[in-house]
């Protein structure tokens, strides 16, 4: 995707119109001014080997017959990535999943061999209980998905209850019967749910590159990202130096943004990147 306004001023004397280009990097909103940016893609195929060794340098990229060097924007503020997280989330679900699998397995351990069961029986106090209440993502489509985990996983954990009143009736060939039929259906609807939450979270992930520019035609560097967001408009105003936020002191932000763009209800607050400082702070990890 080329930025056409790049050689265009997008600052209105009168407006005073700031416009950036923004992206996630785990919860935080980061934004760069559109002027800055020469063009975002998706090309890391001739990614070369760095000759030096920095904190976030992947590599070298030709780009405009210009060698750029291309940085991990999260390993630059050291702090986690948007797949990092991601790809935690998608190992919790993986184990989470698993755990259900051993809860049914061991409720039927229960049924034939009368041995105690010790699984949570309340959908709410087992882990992945704990953590489904609390979860929440600016993802609409996984959030979508996570809505239909809550009757499967209900209907398992009732089983426990009804299945061992039934065994300690002298119906245990009818328990494990209902048992055999709730793996084919809640359980196997669970899993389901568990893999196309997975399949949603690899799917949100789209690294890219932002070539930045200084004089809007010669790169300067380029910034892997791995969640775009949106193009927003701000105005001069809406512009707070991190001094006034207490923010001044964090070594990683040091140099490297010129302050928080926010609106009046906060609702969209980024830290806005300083390009002419960029290489220097680079230079400096």
């Amino acid at each position: 995707m080329n930025i056409a306004a790049a050689n265009q001023p997008i600052i209105d004397n009168e407006s005073e119109v700031l416009t950036v280009f923004t992206f996630w990097i785990g919860d935080e909103l980061f934004a760069i001014n559109i002027e800055n940016i020469l063009s975002v893609t998706q090309d890391l195929d001739k990614l070369l080997q760095p000759p030096v060794k920095s904190r976030g340098l992947m590599g070298v990229i030709n780009y405009m017959d210009e060698p750029v060097a291309v940085y991990n924007f999260a390993e630059m503020l050291n702090i986690s990535s948007t797949r990092q997280i991601k790809s935690g989330l998608v190992e919790l679900l993986n184990e989470r999943e698993q755990d259900h699998i051993d809860w049914v397995d061991a409720l039927e351990k229960s049924l034939k061999e009368n041995i105690p069961f010790d699984k949570a029986r309340d959908p709410h106090m087992c882990v992945f209980g704990k953590w489904y209440d609390k979860f929440t993502s600016r993802d609409e489509a996984l959030m979508d998905i996570m809505k239909h985990f809550d009757k499967p996983h209900k209907e398992i954990h009732a089983l426990a209850d009804e299945l061992l009143d039934l065994k300690n009736n002298g119906q245990l060939d009818e328990a494990l019967e209902k048992l055999r039929i709730a793996r084919l259906t809640n359980l196997n609807h669970l899993i389901k749910y568990f893999s196309h939450a997975r399949s949603q979270i690899e799917e949100s992930l789209h690294t890219v590159v932002i070539n930045i520019t200084n004089d809007g035609v010669k790169p300067l560097v380029a910034l892997k990202i791995d969640e775009i967001h949106e193009v927003m408009n701000f105005s001069q105003s809406d512009l707070r130096g991190l001094e006034r936020m207490g923010l001044d002191v964090v070594l990683e932000m040091e140099g490297l943004f010129k302050g928080y763009l926010g609106s009046d209800d906060n609702s969209s607050s980024c830290l806005l990147l300083d390009t002419s400082n960029l290489l220097v702070n680079v230079k400096a990890l």
